[in-house]
């Protein structure tokens, strides 16, 4: 009895020095990753396996971490096995006739497992579980840290590529490229599918998917807005950031949606909600932990958003007549320009007619500015009606207007449309009538000061002829 009483010392005394020589080679690692690989090869001697592993639970899947053994085939064949999307333990069981699994949990929580295996004739058995219930905390607080460092490791990623991408969204020049640019930098992020849900005058509407999105032309839409019961012609939006379960459905092999989580983050300005950044595929941990960059990506976004909605509303005030919101003439004078090298380039000719009304200041004298304001509004207004979309409209000052025909030269049937124009400017409404001189480009007058003072001329005589006249020669 003392002998056996004797042998057991021995073996408590041993096992409890190999124990506190494997914690004490542990702790003396720096790197998380190298301890967790001298805990598995620790584990390997201390419990006479042939091999060990450990994975780690991340993003509800288990990934190989450590892994420890005298047989470079198995190895291979756990590598092989780790790479699965579902870990399954019966299939160890066909290689090893004892396989021992372990969880590791930190606060309660399932963080990882420790697998031992061996095909020796003894099993695993009641000290094994002991010892391992000292040693099991260690192993999860290990794979605890290094979650931490991996998680702040990818923050410190998101972050450095959400600078980046700020950079780079401030410098886009409309709001189109912006939100291409802007799924460009969420495929950068490692989302896996998204799109953005913009309010516009007309209603919200779906601008720039990206991702899997991309490769999934139709049904993909309506499926979604199925899913969260969203009708989008009455939809008023979040103003605050939304997750959704989704339900995945495969109801045939043109519209397979296996998507699991949507979050809907706003998009804010000055003026407040201007769209929503969408997301698909995120389960809850990797949700949770990236929130805080999907908030700052919005903010991001918003400001870029306004920045060029400012740029266009400066560029807008310095092109547009406030009144009518046609060019004025500085307006013009860019656009003008362009159409001349376009008309050269297509070998073509264009009308140049200056308009100026009859009889407005005694208008604005007898029924007051407001009165003259809102006949300019409306004949603008009718004029635009009456040309073609590639026609070209300016309110040059006053009561002058400027109207581009393209693709047009002086003949009967120019003749014609200009006075079907003049007839539909509606002017008997004011009492007012119109003078126009007209001039062809580019084979009466080649540049835009030559033009413009061979059509003045023309309205001049027109002016002094009896006015409400169009002269083109």
């Amino acid at each position: 009895m003392n002998s056996i009483n004797s042998n057991n010392n021995v073996y408590w005394l041993g096992r409890i020095e190999e124990v506190t020589s494997l914690i004490q080679e542990v702790n003396n690692q720096t790197n998380t990753e190298a301890a967790l690989q001298i805990f598995s090869q620790g584990c390997l001697k201390l419990f006479a396996c042939q091999l060990t592993a450990i994975w780690i639970t991340h993003s509800e899947k288990h990934c190989l971490i450590a892994k420890s053994t005298e047989d470079p085939q198995d190895v291979r064949f756990l590598s092989e096995l780790s790479v699965n999307d579902e870990f399954s333990y019966n299939q160890f069981k066909s290689e090893y006739k004892h396989v021992l699994w372990y969880p590791l949990q930190h606060l309660g929580v399932e963080i990882g497992v420790l697998g031992l295996f061996t095909s020796g004739t003894s099993a695993f058995d009641g000290k094994t579980t002991l010892w391992l219930n000292q040693l099991g905390p260690l192993a999860a607080s290990l794979i605890n840290e290094y979650k931490m460092c991996l998680a702040a490791s990818e923050r410190e990623k998101d972050l450095n590529l959400l600078l980046w991408g700020t950079e780079i969204l401030v410098q886009v020049q409309s709001e189109t490229e912006l939100l291409e640019e802007a799924g460009e930098m969420a495929m950068v992020l490692n989302l896996e599918a998204g799109f953005f849900f913009m309010r516009h005058e007309e209603g919200w509407k779906v601008q720039a998917p990206f991702g899997r999105l991309k490769q999934n032309d139709s049904g993909w839409e309506q499926w979604i807005f199925n899913q969260i019961q969203l009708d989008p012609k009455n939809y008023s939006g979040h103003e605050a950031t939304y997750v959704y379960v989704l339900t995945p459905s495969w109801t045939s092999s043109e519209e397979n949606f296996p998507w699991g989580k949507l979050i809907i983050q706003p998009i804010e300005t000055n003026s407040g909600i201007i769209g929503e950044f969408w997301l698909l595929n995120f389960i809850d941990a990797k949700l949770e932990m990236r929130k805080e960059i999907f908030a700052a990506f919005a903010r991001s976004l918003g400001v870029a958003v306004e920045t060029i909605r400012q740029r266009q509303r400066l560029e807008q005030m310095a092109t547009t007549d406030s009144l009518t919101g046609v060019f004025n003439r500085q307006g013009f004078r860019l656009r003008f320009k362009a159409e001349m090298a376009s008309t050269l380039r297509r070998g073509s000719t264009c009308l140049f007619l200056l308009l100026d009304l009859d009889g407005f200041k005694k208008l604005n004298d007898t029924q007051g500015h407001p009165t003259g304001d809102r006949a300019l509004s409306v004949i603008t207004r009718n004029i635009n009606a009456s040309i073609r979309e590639n026609d070209i409209l300016a309110r040059s000052g006053g009561d002058e207007f400027i109207i581009v025909l393209a693709d047009m030269q002086k003949s009967p049937e120019a003749t014609l449309i200009i006075n079907r124009i003049k007839k539909q400017m509606g002017l008997q409404e004011f009492g007012l009538g119109v003078s126009i001189g007209g001039a062809e480009y580019p084979t009466e007058a080649d540049d835009y000061e030559k033009l413009y003072h061979l059509a003045d001329e023309r309205l001049y005589v027109g002016k002094h002829s009896g006015k409400n006249r169009v002269i083109l020669d």
